[in-house]
């Protein structure tokens, strides 16, 4: 009898050791306090921007929400010793086999696939690069699809550090509010595996 309860007992126990040895072995996940950090790198950005002598000096903050929100560094170059800009991530995104193109943010099912990956923990951004290779990024957040009127559909919440257009950053709205209806069409978004 004691034998069968110790069976019974353990095994929930190697179970949860190995969920946690995989999670910790991929990382990918929703961190609990990712609000309130992100609330607070808002702040940290307005106070780089204020004191900064060019665009690029306060680009990590992009970078860094999608490891605050997922605890993934996918957009921090080891290479360059810093977080990327708007045009590397995006032929980072392109290039990259851990994440897929989910598709344009002018379909609904897109835009509820993306939100439903976010809320499973999967990192998701949107992303817009024009012609010249200039652009923007933005990390989709857990929560829920929020009507767009300006977009005439249900859209996630977004993170969007515009260092070009500061008072245009935010945390946790729409993703309408990131980009005008005229960007809908050149609007892809990415999901991580």
């Amino acid at each position: 009898m004691i034998a069968g309860i110790c069976k019974y007992t353990l095994l929930p126990i190697f179970i949860g050791i190995v969920t946690i040895i995989s999670s910790v072995a991929y990382g990918q996940g929703i961190n609990n306090t990712w609000k309130i950090e992100m609330n607070s790198s808002l702040q940290q950005f307005f106070n780089c921007q204020n004191t900064s002598t060019g665009k690029s000096e306060c680009i990590q903050y992009m970078g860094e929400s999608l490891k605050k929100i997922y605890k993934v560094n996918d957009f921090y170059s080891t290479k360059s010793g810093r977080y990327m800009s708007a045009s590397e991530i995006s032929s980072f995104l392109k290039e990259s086999d851990k994440w897929k193109l989910i598709g344009p943010s002018y379909e609904q099912k897109t835009l509820a696939s993306a939100q439903e990956l976010a809320n499973s923990g999967k990192a998701v951004v949107a992303i817009y690069m024009n012609s010249a290779g200039i652009g923007h990024v933005v990390v989709i957040t857990p929560g829920q699809l929020q009507q767009s009127g300006s977009w005439g559909l249900n859209v996630p919440n977004v993170v969007s550090f515009f260092p070009s257009q500061p008072d245009k950053s935010f945390v946790d709205k729409g993703l309408s509010f990131a980009f005008g209806k005229n960007l809908m069409k050149d609007i892809l978004i990415y999901g991580r595996n």
